[in-house]
């Protein structure tokens, strides 16, 4: 009865919570997306206009500028908008980053929306998945024990602001597990699933409400890979592995120039000159800003030169350089699906050369550009589902398999950090900044309702930088058991933790969200 009441007090919040959190996030992200691609065909339409006459575009460049200072402006009032969302939502729960549900969330849709007024190369999945993070931190914002379950429940908002974005709902299980937590657990998994399901469901439901496809692209059959396209797949692997080395070592470099010079670099000037560029391109070359999302359409139709697939690969790259330097607000993962496109739509070129398939052709430039993603996230499990639900082919796993974990194999040897997880390590020195960190030893004795009771060790969302040291049973004369991670935590347990904070306070609040409220901590000398 006691597990019983435990699950019910504990684990069943998060469960319902996360369902809730879910449906939320299934229609707001239903909504933003029907308002961004109404914007983007708004901005289209007015650069057209603009065309015509030289004072539309004076007129143009001029409110590109007052947009530019707008941004800054949100950027200032609300610094969680800044960048894609998905680093910021990383920090967040992982517990590295704190949150404040509601400017992160106006922020982040208003500093979007303008992004896509301009025509940044910028899409809306990362601004989703914070989008999701608010909405989960909205849901838990009056439940008793937020400490605990919060993390829980905006993870499935998170993966419920994927699933949506992307049409691709197992995925969105996978990416909030291997990208943002990379680790599995029970309530985890049951919480993200959760959220993704009843999101998944809303979304579709709105879709057919009106009338709009859920599916993030429209594909035929492309043809299958068979043991005699191993060889081609591990080329293409290579290939692409080289292509998100360079990728992300461009990015780093990017960053540490522009670092070493902030004075002269600020971002006001960072901000000026991306929207500056972009108008400039909104007016030559239209290809080499957006999205992306229909640039992918007209590359797997194969209707692209190989020196327009180079220009636009170079002017894209570019821009995403510039973008992620500044910290505009918008996405990078559709974007980074484009440049892996355009990669990919090379390679394809030169492979019927070597002998395969013209076939294949499509098949090769969607698997190269799952690759190119799951190279930069640095999660292959899910590029490859990411894969199967873009083409619902289950049969070519194997394949899809070979060229991918060749990609995450490379990558991990030449060891560069991915772009990601260097924007969260700024993100996390900016928060932080001239505060000294605490380390410091917690003991405690873990109350009956304690959220961790029945847990492993490893399967509890600790709060960040805190280790369990040793676990002293109640029953078992004594005995401790030091950094066993397979331990289960029971009501009665002396525990000892190692943690590293910046607030006493705030780090005691945490720890007695999941070791009970009535918890005796108290901080070792």
């Amino acid at each position: 009865m006691n597990k019983i009441k435990n699950n019910i007090n504990n684990v069943l919040p998060c469960i319902i919570y996360g369902g809730i959190c879910g449906a939320f996030t299934g229609a707001t992200i239903f909504f933003f997306k029907f308002a961004a691609s109404r914007v983007e065909v708004l901005s289209k339409y007015l650069y057209n206009i603009a065309k015509t006459s030289p004072i539309y575009i004076l007129l143009t460049f001029a409110a590109l500028v007052s947009l530019a200072l707008i941004m800054l402006f949100i950027h200032k009032k609300a610094p969680e908008s800044k960048g894609g969302g998905i680093p910021r939502s990383e920090g967040i729960l992982r517990g590295l980053l704190p949150l404040k549900w509601l400017r992160t969330l106006i922020g982040t849709v208003t500093g979007s929306m303008i992004s896509f007024f301009v025509g940044l190369p910028l899409g809306g999945e990362g601004p989703s998945v914070l989008i999701g993070t608010s909405i989960g931190g909205m849901c838990v914002s009056r439940s008793k024990n937020k400490s605990a379950s919060g993390r829980y429940v905006m993870t499935g908002g998170a993966g419920a602001g994927f699933a949506v974005a992307t049409g691709a709902p197992l995925s969105g299980v996978l990416f909030a597990l291997e990208e943002i937590h990379k680790r599995f657990t029970p309530l985890l998994v049951l919480t993200v699933s959760i959220s993704v399901v009843c999101a998944t469901y809303v979304n579709r439901v709105l879709c057919g409400v009106f009338g709009i496809g859920h599916a993030l692209f429209d594909l035929e059959y492309i043809g299958s890979f068979k043991l005699d396209s191993v060889p081609f797949l591990l080329l293409l692997g290579v290939l692409v592995a080289v292509a998100v080395s360079i990728y992300d070592a461009s990015i780093a470099a990017v960053i540490r120039f522009t670092s070493k010079h902030k004075r002269r670099i600020t971002p006001l000037v960072k901000i000026l000159t991306v929207f500056i560029v972009t108008g400039i391109f909104g007016f030559i070359f239209t290809d080499g800003i957006y999205n992306g999302h229909g640039l992918i359409d007209e590359i797997l139709q194969g209707n692209l030169t190989i020196m327009l697939l180079v220009v636009i690969l170079l002017v894209r790259f570019v821009m995403m350089l510039l973008c992620t330097d500044s910290g505009v607000t918008g996405g990078t993962f559709i974007p980074t699906l484009a440049i892996g496109a355009l990669v990919s739509a090379l390679i394809s070129k030169l492979m019927p050369v070597l002998g395969l398939s013209d076939e294949l052709a499509t098949a090769v430039i969607l698997l190269g550009m799952c690759a190119f993603i799951g190279g930069t996230l640095r999660a292959p499990l899910t590029a490859i589902v990411f894969f199967i639900e873009l083409t619902g082919q289950f049969n070519d796993v194997f394949f899809v398999a070979i060229a991918v974990f060749t990609v995450n194999a490379i990558t991990e040897l030449i060891h560069l950090t991915p772009f990601y997880d260097s924007a969260l390590e700024r993100m996390v020195e900016n928060q932080y900044k001239g505060r000294k960190a605490v380390i410091a030893h917690f003991k405690a004795k873990i109350s009956p309702d304690a959220f961790v009771v029945g847990k492993t060790v490893r399967d509890v969302m600790w709060p960040s930088s805190t280790v369990v040291v040793s676990i002293k049973r109640e029953n078992e004369d004594g005995n401790d058991t030091d950094n066993d991670g397979e331990k289960k935590l029971y009501a009665g347990d002396t525990i000892v933790l190692r943690s590293q904070y910046y607030d006493e306070s705030e780090i005691t609040a945490l720890l007695r969200g999941l070791l009970g409220k009535d918890a005796d901590i108290h901080k070792m000398a």
